[in-house]
């Protein structure tokens, strides 16, 4: 394929972000380019400082074609525009970026503090992946008040009892701007399925990828959670599961969060079983990863499709997760076990991965295989690149 030019649309790109979707936006922005593709990245420095609250980390040198929007409001113009669906800062600079590189398409990711104005601008094709519900929730998590599944209830209710102000705006020009996507982008066929229910937009599967591991995996000793330490997760249900099944093998938590105190408190009960890790830079949860007997997603939301447990299955790490979501996707061959939320159910899966050494061993021989077969950066890229020519 000759060279493409590809702007893309991101709220955060690393090292100024908090989750998994900015990390693929680089995964994916670094592939193109090592293919001889040009790519362009606009992402908001104020949406940054308004999420993180802390020092921004230093710059790091790229070969993608980063354009980062900051105003002199900081981080007050990123809660505007959540307030109002609109960042006029933003959208003169995409247009401005559109109108210098001209692409071939443009592709939209999180664009939560962005603006949904965005999806209006340019006359290319628009692709939009849909990391997580933000089309349709919000919220992001299809979560009614943070607390239970969202059963279609009113969005004005959930979000004022969220302590957040409602969004108004997606009764208005929103509707249109979504309409204007060309194609659209599920990471898991559970996205896929509430994108064509709740909004009747088609979308085409592209599961995520991860790079190539360099770490190579060691003899498996621990149990591994990797994540924000908050309700939604299921954390609190893990660490009582955990106490419960009286496992030998530790239990690691990878993360920061509201929870942090609970983590603390069962540091104390298991007399240092649970173990704290805080934040993880990358190489670093590979280290984690590559001695884990299991990687445990219990959430309660319903989860797209994480690049945690995608990490774990390049390292040939089985998982344990629950059956909300795209999550029960990642364990088919099987490579890992899916766990009713409950405490007892949790804790029976605990014991048999620490038991059942020959079940664990298939399992991880299974993990590197669906790694192989549907996340590598070569599939990812290869769908991914055909359906950008498809729609142009």
């Amino acid at each position: 394929m000759e060279s493409k030019r590809i702007v893309m649309t991101s709220t955060f790109y690393p090292p100024y972000h908090l989750g998994g979707d900015a990390v693929h936006v680089k995964y994916l922005a670094e592939e193109l380019v090592r293919r001889g593709h040009e790519v362009h990245v606009l992402h908001s420095m104020d949406a940054y400082d308004l999420k993180s609250k802390g020092r921004r980390p230093r710059p790091v040198s790229s070969e993608v074609n980063l354009h980062p929007v900051s105003t002199s409001m900081g981080s007050a113009s990123a809660a505007l525009t959540y307030l109002t669906g609109a960042n006029r800062k933003v959208e003169r600079m995409l247009r401005h970026v559109v109108s210098t590189v001209r692409p071939d398409w443009i592709h939209h990711h999180n664009i939560s503090l962005l603006g949904h104005e965005v999806l209006g601008i340019g006359r290319m094709p628009k692709l939009y992946t849909a990391h997580d519900h933000w089309l349709i929730c919000p919220r992001n998590d299809l979560m009614y008040r943070g607390k239970e599944r969202c059963m279609r209830s009113d969005c004005t209710t959930c979000t004022i009892q969220s302590g957040r102000p409602p969004q108004v705006w997606r009764n208005g020009t929103f509707s249109r701007n979504v309409g204007g996507i060309d194609h659209a982008i599920a990471p898991s066929h559970y996205m896929s399925g509430i994108l064509r229910e709740r909004l009747d937009l088609t979308s085409s599967v592209i599961p995520n990828f991860v790079p190539r591991p360099v770490v190579r995996g060691k003899e498996p000793s621990h149990f591994l959670y990797a994540g924000v330490l908050e309700p939604h997760k299921g954390l609190d249900l893990l660490l009582h599961a955990y106490e419960l099944s009286g496992v030998e093998a530790e239990l690691h938590i990878a993360g920061s969060g509201s929870l942090e105190g609970l983590v603390k408190e069962y540091e104390g009960r298991t007399r240092g079983k649970v173990k704290g890790l805080g934040f993880l830079e990358r190489q670093e949860m590979m280290d984690e990863l590559s001695s884990a007997l299991c990687l445990v997603a219990p959430s309660i939301c319903a989860e797209n499709s994480p690049l945690s447990c995608i990490e774990a299955l390049s390292m040939g790490v089985p998982l344990l997760v629950s059956p909300r979501g795209g999550l029960p996707e990642l364990v088919s061959g099987p490579c890992g076990l899916v766990a009713d939320l409950t405490v007892e159910d949790l804790a029976s899966a605990l014991r048999m991965f620490e038991k059942e050494e020959a079940m664990r061993s298939s399992m991880a021989s299974n993990a590197l295989r669906r790694y192989e077969e549907v996340h590598t950066p070569e599939r990812y890229i290869a769908r991914y690149l055909k359906l950008a020519e498809e729609a142009t």
